[in-house]
């Protein structure tokens, strides 16, 4: 790895594209699917703002919300952690994160949703991925009692440093 900004994140490269495609074989994106869905369930996000901090904070990288709707929620994964993976694993994918926004979006809506990767524009397909999150107002889960949101550790953000 000649990229130096490669050294904080290569123990999570080993791990999610070298030794867990290995063991998982053809099955790999449905159990990541479903990890991401496990984990949004063990750290629960209330808001966009907290799912930004908690992506970047767990090494997943930068998360902007690029556009909501009422059955749709655009948002696009980028930073060193997304570029590096994109640039060194050859067949990366992000099912872990996409499974991690559908269930984090079924939390706070308390509606059913399904996540997916989407086309991002070829400017900035070497550096960030795009999910769907598609919601369906109608499809309401059944006796749903929404989790109370993780509690993060915020930036500073009138630093001065």
């Amino acid at each position: 790895m000649n990229d130096p900004a490669g050294t904080a994140i290569l123990p999570q490269m080993i791990l999610r594209d070298a030794l867990i495609p290995e063991l998982l074989g053809e099955d790999k994106g449905a159990i990541e699917y479903w990890a991401g869905k496990s984990l949004a369930r063990r750290f629960p996000i209330g808001n966009p703002t907290d799912a930004a901090i908690f992506f970047n904070q767990a090494g997943f990288g930068t998360l902007t919300l690029e556009k909501q709707t009422a059955e749709m929620t655009k948002w696009q994964l980028s930073g060193d952690p997304v570029r590096l993976r994109l640039k060194t694993a050859g067949d990366t994918d992000f099912t872990l994160e996409a499974g991690f926004l559908a269930e984090m979006m079924a939390q706070q809506l308390g509606v059913v949703t399904e996540a997916e990767l989407i086309d991002t524009s070829r400017k900035l397909k070497d550096q960030a991925v795009t999910f769907a999150v598609y919601t369906d107002p109608d499809d309401i889960i059944p006796d749903y009692d929404a989790p109370e949101p993780l509690k993060l550790v915020k930036p500073d953000t009138d630093s001065t440093d």
